[in-house]
């Protein structure tokens, strides 16, 4: 059961990393409106995919340190916790511009595209440590097949996000405003601020 909640966690984590509308959001959506939603969604799957190597990255630097977390889990929640509020204060205040999403190679690929832009933000790195802390992904007992599992979910998260971002801007995309996608920014934003509170709140009663 635990592991089921940890995936369902993974799926959570997948839709978090790929929520702000920043220059691969913005580049989804204008690839939607020009190419339409497989162009669109070819860029969520770039930008997927290197929030899914990033995720990698940290829970195999975390399983070699998965004694230390345990011991100082209290600490993790808090710092955690801090970390999703600076994060969602900082996306919630972000307003999208289509200046972002240039700079883009000319003649590459969609997908190649989302994934540069993405991966051109190792910083990701700080909140996704603070998010598999949370959802209690690293645990002695996980083999390599529960975090092939719990990675996939990730990635499930991310293609279920860019999905909805592809429908509503090809369902609506003459009424898509830049506004709208600030209000995305807010609503998202806000949810981590609610998650961040109860980190922070789980850190405090452990240290009592």
């Amino acid at each position: 059961m635990d592991f089921v909640l940890s995936c369902l966690g993974c799926v959570l984590i997948g839709i978090i990393l790929s929520a702000p509308m920043g220059p691969v959001g913005m580049l989804c959506v204008q690839q939607t409106l020009n190419k339409g939603r497989a162009a669109g969604m070819r860029v969520g799957l770039g930008a997927a995919l290197s929030d899914w190597f990033y995720c990698w990255v940290v829970v195999l630097s975390m399983t070699l340190i998965i004694g230390f977390i345990e011991r100082h889990t209290a600490a993790f929640a808090l710092v955690g916790g801090v970390l999703l509020a600076a994060f969602s204060a900082m996306m919630m205040r972000s307003r999208p511009a289509e200046a972002g999403a240039r700079g883009v190679v000319r003649g590459a690929g969609d997908m190649a595209s989302g994934f540069v832009l993405a991966f051109s933000n190792p910083l990701i790195i700080f909140l996704i440590m603070p998010l598999m802390v949370y959802f209690d992904v690293p645990r002695p007992y996980y083999r390599w097949w529960h975090y092939a599992v719990a990675m996939g979910a990730v990635l499930a998260g991310a293609m279920l996000w860019w999905l909805l971002v592809t429908y509503v801007v090809e369902r609506w995309r003459r009424s898509m405003t830049m506004h709208s996608l600030h209000r995305v920014n807010m609503v998202m934003g806000s949810i981590m601020l609610l998650l961040s509170a109860y980190s922070i709140w789980r850190g405090v009663q452990m240290l009592l």
